[in-house]
């Protein structure tokens, strides 16, 4: 979208602005056994004039304090199912009450707690930090145009110590990587995924869930056997896959890889041997790998246009969030 002409024949081709990071833990109590939900929010919103910047005018500003209080009070009145549906609570109410908003992104990040259990008896009111990945979400939303909902996982931290290798790769006289037809894999993920049409009740919690089975199995295998993979990008394409066949509501899946290397450690000065039994992790530097999976459309059919604004909130991959 190409919005207000600014002096001198320049023009903004895009002008957001929100409130990132807002947190809040939100409890619901049901006699006494309770349910939480804590949370990280970043909305942003984009006006359909930018006087704000060329005029001086702030007459149509919406302060950030206000987002920041809306996102509470919209908790506190409707509460928090999903963070999807929240999400889109959050989207809709910015689009209809405020008639000079045309966008709304909202990125919400959910903090891995898990009710604690005793001896398979779960706790009324007590909670366990988890590390099986941090669950987030994604809402995106044109005026007058329906939402577009993204779910993933971020800092999913894996490793099998076998069923792995790499070899038969091109070589060349700077190659110096020897092939490897036994190896540990070890890989920190985000996986991210949209669905189609969610102008239904879609049950986030229970496709989340799937989709996150989806990954782990994808990258084991069955319990007893595992199975192989030639190389890291075929675990991601095995992500992938796992989640399109299981979940018919994803229209992609994007897979973000890195790969935590491990070295055998040098233990014959020690007079010792190692049968690939010490091992050393290798923070730096680390391979990684970024791609995207979807639905090809039928006979006749074109995919979606990407949106104008393309979410403002994803998580980079090239940078130092993955593998420290």
């Amino acid at each position: 979208m190409i919005l207000k002409r600014a002096p001198n024949n320049l023009e903004y081709v895009n002008s957001e602005y929100g409130k990132n990071a807002v947190r809040l833990l939100y409890i619901r109590r049901e006699g006494k056994i309770h349910c939480i939900k804590e949370l990280e929010i970043s909305l942003h919103i984009r006006l359909n004039s930018v006087n704000e910047y060329v005029n001086s005018d702030n007459s149509c500003v919406i302060p950030t304090d206000t987002i920041k209080n809306t996102i509470q009070a919209l908790a506190k009145c409707r509460g928090i199912r999903t963070i999807e549906e929240f999400g889109l609570e959050l989207s809709e109410h910015f689009l209809t009450q405020y008639c000079h908003v045309i966008y709304c992104n909202v990125f919400i990040q959910e903090v891995p707690w898990q009710r604690l259990e005793k001896d398979g008896v779960p706790h009324a009111h007590a909670f366990l930090y988890s590390s099986e990945g941090v669950r987030f979400c994604e809402v995106e939303r044109n005026l007058n145009c329906p939402p577009n909902v993204f779910s993933g996982i971020k800092d999913l931290k894996i490793m099998k110590t076998t069923q792995s290798g790499f070899a038969d790769f091109f070589k060349d006289k700077y190659t110096t990587l020897p092939d490897r037809r036994d190896r540990v894999l070890s890989v920190e993920s985000l996986i991210k995924w949209c669905y189609g049409d969610c102008t239904g009740c879609l049950d986030y919690d229970c496709l989340w869930r799937t989709a996150h089975e989806a990954a782990l199995d994808a990258f084991a295998g069955p319990p007893d056997s595992g199975h192989f993979s030639p190389s890291y990008q075929r675990t991601v394409n095995r992500i992938q896959t796992y989640i399109l066949e299981r979940i018919p509501q994803v229209d992609e899946v994007e897979v973000i890889m890195s790969n935590i290397h491990y070295c055998v450690a040098d233990l014959d000065k020690l007079g010792l041997s190692n049968d690939k039994e010490i091992l050393t992790p290798q923070d730096t530097p680390f391979g990684a790998c970024a791609t995207t999976l979807r639905r090809k459309k039928g006979p006749g059919g074109e995919c979606p246009q990407p949106m104008e604004c393309n979410p403002r909130h994803g998580v980079p991959w090239k940078g130092d969030h993955m593998m420290k």
